[in-house]
């Protein structure tokens, strides 16, 4: 370990060992964790803003966060998209208090300053009270110093020194190519996000995304429900306390995957309809290919963007321990109205505010918050595989579906990053 790593009070945090990987149970609570957290990661860097399909005219705007600061990332007048702070450069109120919507400027609500879609201050009422000379160029909004998009994901970062997006995606970018072939062709539109809360660390549902080992635990109450429904579900496996089939991965910029093995569908679609989709697949990207689109995946883009088949999730941080979840089912712009119809059954039944297995979830990642509280419990341990999982050259890591390869990944990184220099 280097000397900067040593000098770090962060560094101890992570501790890995050739026969067990644990982190210390501080780095899930207190305020100034949190404060470093969104100073070192979600400062500097790609943090998730919005789908293109969000912000498709111009004028269309939406409110978002980097971290714990108020963002509108908006698509300008001509075209091109734009993200600032949600803060008038008046008296600081907040500019925006809608979540969507389509405007011609932004005026704020405290004194009518007005500004354009693209951040550039448009007009002052009653502008002659103001000294002869004030100067208007520094007034327009602050903006996101750095933009880019990837396969219609739009992120921004407060760090302008930040590395490419495609450099910051690395091996995950595989991921979002098959999750974006899924489309067939077409395109993905956003509808509307189930949102919740729970009173727990952001980090115990980055790291739940990709978590194989506790479905049979933690869900077996649903499981047992589905079971009752046959064919409602496909490649489930409801049977077994831990699911044998399938992989995870783990990258070295801290993204992660859970893998199926097979493709985990909804039932209720005619199946001519889901044949001609196959097809469709088939005859786009090969046999091959398409078999691999279609294999359950979900991962985390490190931090806090989580992306499953039907459905994209943004992690939210509030306070140490606080965090918000909103959960966007993806819908095919001119699918067969039963693929879309799938899809929100996806989001609604499973993985949404009312879905059959969100609710365990968060019950969990509350009590994680309450237990971690106790004095004399120093360590988690995340050891799960550590010794058989498969590295290859580029850094990456394979295991099985229930081995903790994706969260040692996660923490790798956050190490990393919270012992940088700056």
């Amino acid at each position: 370990m280097n000397a900067r790593l040593e000098s770090s009070p962060f560094a101890a945090m992570v501790d890995e060992q050739p026969n067990e990987f644990r982190v210390s149970t501080a780095a899930y609570r207190g305020p100034e964790i949190f404060e470093e957290e969104m100073q070192k990661i979600f400062y500097k860097t790609w943090i998730y803003l919005c789908h293109e399909s969000e912000i498709a005219n111009p004028g269309d705007f939406k409110s978002t966060q980097i971290g714990t600061r108020p963002v509108i990332v908006a698509r300008g007048r001509e075209g091109g998209v734009h993200a600032f702070l949600n803060v008038c450069s008046h008296r600081g109120a907040t500019l925006c208090r809608e979540e969507k919507g389509n405007t011609r400027s932004f005026v704020c609500p405290y004194h009518g300053w007005s500004f354009r879609t693209s951040g550039e201050l448009l007009g002052i009422p009653d502008e002659a009270r103001y000294p002869a000379g004030f100067d208007k160029s520094n007034k327009n909004l602050k903006q996101v110093p750095r933009l880019a998009s990837y396969g219609g994901l739009v992120f921004g970062s407060f760090n302008p020194d930040v590395e490419d997006l495609e450099v910051f995606l690395g091996g995950a970018k595989r991921h979002i190519d098959l999750w974006l072939k899924r489309a067939a062709g077409s395109r993905y539109h956003l509808a509307t996000s189930h949102k919740y809360g729970f009173h727990g660390n952001w980090k115990f549902q980055a790291e739940n995304v990709h978590d194989g080992y506790h479905p049979g635990f933690v869900h077996k109450s649903a499981f047992n429900t589905v079971r009752k429904f046959d064919g409602s579900f496909e490649n489930r496996e409801l049977k077994a306390a831990v699911r044998q089939q399938g992989y995870t991965r783990g990258y070295p910029e801290g993204h992660g995957t859970l893998e199926a093995g097979a493709p985990l569908e909804s039932g209720g679609i005619d199946p001519a309809v889901r044949q001609a989709y196959c097809d469709k697949l088939k005859a786009l990207y090969g046999e091959d290919e398409a078999a691999e689109i279609l294999t359950n995946r979900q991962f985390l883009i490190f931090p806090n963007l989580v992306i499953f088949d039907f459905n994209i999730r943004v992690v939210q941080p509030i306070a140490h321990d606080r965090t918000e979840v909103y959960s966007y089912p993806v819908m095919i712009e001119d699918a067969h109205e039963q693929l879309n119809a799938n899809r929100m059954l996806d989001a609604q039944t499973r993985v949404g505010t009312a879905g059959i297995l969100s609710a365990d979830d968060i019950d969990v990642f509350a009590g994680n918050q309450y237990a971690l509280q106790a004095e004399g419990f120093d360590w988690i341990t995340l050891s799960r595989g550590l010794d058989k999982e498969e590295v290859l050259p580029t850094g990456e890591r394979v295991g099985v579906y229930s081995d903790e390869t994706p969260q040692r990944a996660f923490w790798r990184t956050w190490r990393s990053k919270m012992t940088s220099a700056c």
